[in-house]
């Protein structure tokens, strides 16, 4: 009998439902009359199954197969080795049928039991330049599909879907991680659409850059209000668990796969592996928010133990090959999301890259592991993921702020210059955010009206541009006065539940709200805070209250800037001396001079 390790398998769309007890036969005997004389006496075996389309959960319209070909790709359908990205019709009785070896978009691998309700949806996930199907299918003689012949069996009430993308390297694709995000929130919406369906548990099986566009698509999920889209809005109260593989939530190495682009220097795949480089400014930032998200799940990060092999192009065929040295794809910093153990079970595999994916038999300890957490995901989901959704129980999730801006100035249209200055904070802050538990200062240091509070303006917008959920905190710093209204209308915006107490202290409330991580990142903007003493000196006069006259022993101001590692500082002064001391170290300052008119 044909090994099924080479086989190739073809997902078949648009088949009728209208003769579901004989739609498998029909097909075989389309797939059976495209075959030549040849290829039906034996040499390619077909083998069909006949399943439910998750983009029509009541079987109304559609149902999708697999069609596995083992001996060969027939003749008919080798168009489709040529362009793997393409599709091809065929006709079925009075039907087109298409045959396709991508696998965009989402395909249910088996049909849950009937007779129970499904218990949750699995969507899982693959990687950069990886395929929908063939990256989670093993390499032993059997060529198992362990989320299709494993899960069948052992998660049979679970609806288990995997999600395809064109992240082809071969491809001149100019799709970003913000494109690849709204790709798979727009198929969301078309599986996820009555109320049954998006407060269905959620489990999440992402390898590599899968998991980047995962994290993505949450965090934009929790920016989107029910009237916006109630699928999407019902994302994160729905995900109980997640299964990382081997995901670089700081970047990966890709000078192999810069090597396969080399030559053309403008090839549109180029600004993709830039954003997933190793450090990866966008990345960085984008862990920092997603971890917020997903303290209350479920989180397990599988990471590799053993080196890839990199790409080397094979003169002969001209085919990039896995024969170059070895080398560490993502490393375990990279891999983990270095939460505590109690919220990030961390499991090392003996595997590569690419084969932590792939398990040949049920025996294999990675699935195993796999198993046995979406087990327990399974049992206890339901009751925690009903809560959510409950009108009697909200989560936390649902009634959490959405971050904003108490920037009291409208950004200015006619910003022009400073690029070198923002790009400089920028770079700064975001250097801090790359070492974990690292806070972040930096000053603008110069003159009066050299521009330092309209640069912070402007950075201050672009911030809140590039990433939606920091919040942005502007404090009026020449006096104390100005300090603590600053800080009572961050009270009011964070919505402190004591701040209308008449012994409130705002100051120390807002404190205690910034130190906590659980409340997200958030960046602050400390604005003319030109007099050191009035954040260092105890017996300062300047330091009187506009709630309680003169306080002579009041406690310094910086007392109340906390250095936490959700949140950073940018600050304007015209003092060296002061700018220093609130960022402690003189390499933290940017020199403003005034700009040349000329």
């Amino acid at each position: 009998m044909t090994s099924a390790r080479n086989s190739t398998v073809f997902r078949v769309t648009g088949l009728p439902t209208t003769q579901p007890d004989n739609v498998l036969d029909t097909l075989n005997a389309a797939i059976k009359s495209n075959l030549l004389e040849e290829e039906r006496s034996g040499i390619i075996q077909v083998m069909t199954v006949v399943l439910p389309s998750c983009y029509d959960e009541n079987q109304e319209y559609e149902r999708v197969a697999l069609v596995e070909f083992r001996g060969g790709v027939p003749k008919f359908l080798s168009e489709l080795t040529v362009n793997p990205l393409g599709d091809w019709q065929v006709e079925m009785d009075d039907t087109d049928i298409s045959f396709d070896r991508h696998f965009f978009g989402f395909t249910q691998l088996y049909a849950p039991q009937t007779g129970v309700p499904i218990s949750a949806d699995i969507i899982a996930i693959t990687g950069l330049d990886g395929h929908a199907y063939g990256s989670w299918r093993g390499k032993g003689n059997l060529g198992r599909m362990w989320l299709r012949d494993f899960l069948s069996k052992d998660l049979p009430r679970c609806r288990t879907m995997i999600y395809g993308y064109n992240s082809k390297l071969s491809s001149h694709g100019v799709d970003t991680i913000m494109d690849y995000g709204r790709d798979l929130i727009e198929e969301m919406k078309k599986i996820r659409s009555t109320k049954d369906s998006r407060q269905r548990p959620l489990f999440f099986i992402a390898h590599s850059f899968g998991g980047i566009i995962l994290a993505h698509c949450l965090i934009k999920a929790v920016q989107t209000n029910e009237d916006d889209h109630p699928t999407i809005a019902s994302l994160h109260r729905a995900t109980y668990g997640i299964l990382f593989f081997a995901t670089p939530h700081k970047g990966l190495l890709i000078s192999d796969m810069q090597k396969m682009l080399a030559g053309e220097e403008k090839h549109p795949r180029n600004a993709l592996l830039e954003q997933i480089s190793l450090k990866s400014d966008l990345l960085i930032s984008q862990l920092a928010d997603f971890k917020n998200l997903i303290r209350d799940r479920k989180i397990v990060s599988f990471y590799e133990t053993e080196q890839t092999r990199q790409l080397v192009l094979d003169s002969e065929n001209r085919q990039w090959q896995r024969t170059g040295e070895f080398v560490t794809a993502v490393d375990t910093d990279s891999a983990l999301l270095q939460l505590p153990d109690y919220m990030e079970h961390k499991i090392p595999l003996p595997a590569d890259h690419s084969m932590i994916v792939k398990f040949d038999s049920k025996s294999a300890s990675g699935y195993r592991s796999a198993l046995d957490r979406l087990r327990r995901f399974e049992k206890d989901a339901p009751r925690e993921v009903a809560a959510r959704f409950s009108t009697l129980i909200p989560s936390p999730a649902q009634d959490r702020l959405k971050p904003s801006s108490t920037v009291p100035f409208p950004k200015d249209d006619m910003f022009v210059g400073r690029e070198d200055i923002i790009a400089n904070i920028h770079k700064r802050h975001e250097q801090a955010a790359s070492q974990n538990n690292v806070h972040s200062r930096v000053a603008l240091v110069g003159l009066g009206g050299v521009g330092k509070s309209q640069i912070a303006i402007e950075y201050s917008y672009q911030i809140r541009e590039q990433f939606p959920q920091t919040w942005i905190f502007w404090v009026h710093a020449s006096n104390r006065a100005r300090f603590e209204e600053s800080y009572r209308m961050i009270a009011d915006r964070i919505k402190l539940p004591q701040r209308h107490e008449p012994a409130a202290d705002i100051l120390q409330l807002v404190r205690n709200w910034l130190c906590d991580e659980e409340n997200g990142r958030w960046m602050m903007i400390l604005d003319n805070a030109d007099d050191s003493n009035l954040f260092f000196d105890r017996f300062n006069a300047e330091l009187k209250s506009d709630i309680g006259g003169l306080v002579g022993e009041s406690i310094p101001l910086s007392t109340f800037l906390p250095q936490t590692p959700n949140g950073s500082i940018l600050v304007t002064s015209r003092s060296g001396d002061a700018a220093c001391r609130l960022t402690g170290s003189h390499r933290d300052i940017i020199k403003v001079e005034p700009m040349d008119e000329s």
